[in-house]
Formats: C-alpha cells, sequence, structure tokens
C-alpha cells in the first residue's frame, strides 16, 4: 500500500534577535518560511509551486508570530532611542541653518556623546547630514512613540539649543523645529513652549 499526501515543510530564511511577546524579554528568533510538499509515507518529496506565509519563531518557547512582531523594538534598541532620536533631529534642524558652523557642529557631537554615543563624531555627523529628509522623517515617527514625553520634550530643547548656537532661530530653522517636534509627537503647545525655554536660555 502507498501512503502519499501534502504538507508544509519551514526553511529558516533569516535569524535574529526579537523581543518574544511570549518570554517577555529579548530572544533570537529565526524567520521562516513554509513551503509545500508532496508526501510519500510521510517524507517530503516533491516541492509544490505553493509557497506559505513567513512565520517568526522564537527559539526558546517556540512561540509563532506574523512578522510584524519585529516591530516592536528590542530592549537594546530601547537604550539606543534617545541617541538616535537626538542623531535625527539634529540633523534636520543643522540642515536647515549654518550646518558648518564649527561650534554648532561641535555642540552637536558633544550632545550625542552625551546621549550615549561614546563613539559620534564629525564624519558621523556629516553621514547623519547627508541622509534624505523624509526617510529621517518615517524613522523619527516609528520611534517616537517609545520615549517618554518628556525625554521627547528633552530631545527638542536640546536640538533647538544647538541651532541657537550661531545666534537668533531663522525662519527656516524655527519651521524644521516645528517639523521635528510633530516627528517627535509633540503637540503644537509643547514645541512653543520647549523652543521658548530654549531661547530664554541662549539669550536669543
Amino acid at each position: 500500500m502507498i501512503i502519499f499526501g501534502w504538507r508544509v515543510v519551514f526553511f529558516t530564511l533569516t535569524r535574529g534577535i526579537f523581543h518574544c511577546p511570549d518570554c517577555g524579554v529579548d530572544r533570537d528568533y529565526r524567520r521562516r518560511q513554509g513551503r509545500n510538499f508532496f508526501t510519500l509515507f510521510f517524507i517530503p518529496v516533491i516541492p509544490l509551486t505553493k509557497r506559505g506565509g513567513e512565520i517568526i519563531e522564537c527559539d526558546v518557547c517556540h512561540g509563532r508570530w506574523l512578522p510584524g512582531v519585529l516591530e516592536v523594538p528590542t530592549t537594546a534598541q530601547l537604550a539606543q532611542m534617545p541617541a538616535m532620536l537626538l542623531r535625527m533631529a539634529i540633523a534636520q534642524v543643522l540642515r536647515s541653518g549654518d550646518y558648518t558652523n564649527a561650534t554648532a557642529r561641535e555642540r552637536a557631537v558633544t550632545v550625542v556623546r552625551q546621549a550615549g554615543e561614546p563613539g559620534y563624531d564629525d564624519a558621523a555627523l556629516n553621514t547623519d547630514l547627508g541622509r534624505p529628509f523624509e526617510q529621517i522623517r518615517v524613522e523619527m515617527g516609528h520611534a517616537a512613540p517609545t520615549l517618554a514625553p518628556e525625554a521627547r520634550e528633552s530631545i527638542l530643547r536640546a536640538t533647538a539649543e544647538i541651532a541657537l548656537v550661531d545666534g537668533p532661530l531663522s525662519a527656516s530653522e524655527e519651521e524644521t523645529l516645528s517639523v521635528v517636534g510633530a516627528d517627535l509627537q509633540l503637540t503644537r503647545v509643547q514645541v512653543t513652549g520647549v523652543v521658548s525655554v530654549a531661547r530664554q536660555e541662549s539669550g536669543h
């Protein structure tokens, strides 16, 4: 008697680290995709054309989720989030003013280092300045909700203070600070208040 049929066989596409919803901590995962196989005596022998969807499988609890689970930041990513958001905010504002100003650039590098990136330097700042504006805005929109409002206000204030290093804010800098504030998901009132405090502290 010949026993035949079909079943789904999963193949690992990539590996990485994610925040496992069941374990509640960061775990190694495998990104897997299923494919239908013709089986003979329960052994998969012939791959069929139809492919299944992708899943994310935890290496520890073996729970399975849709790929969207990878959008939840890991613990390590959360720790880097303030410095990352600060870098993106500074890049936007510097580009709207005099990004060649040595004092402003030096202040920007110092602030990012103090935020948790000790290796940040002038070359890294140039890289940030060269990134597409819209790409930065999208990333900020995704990352901002992971931080408390106070932390986001602190990022905007530090950015405004850097913009004020070379004198009063230009119309372009004010507009960019408003955009950065919106990307940080702060209200217009919060943005106005934060920028006003920065102005008072700088004397401009």
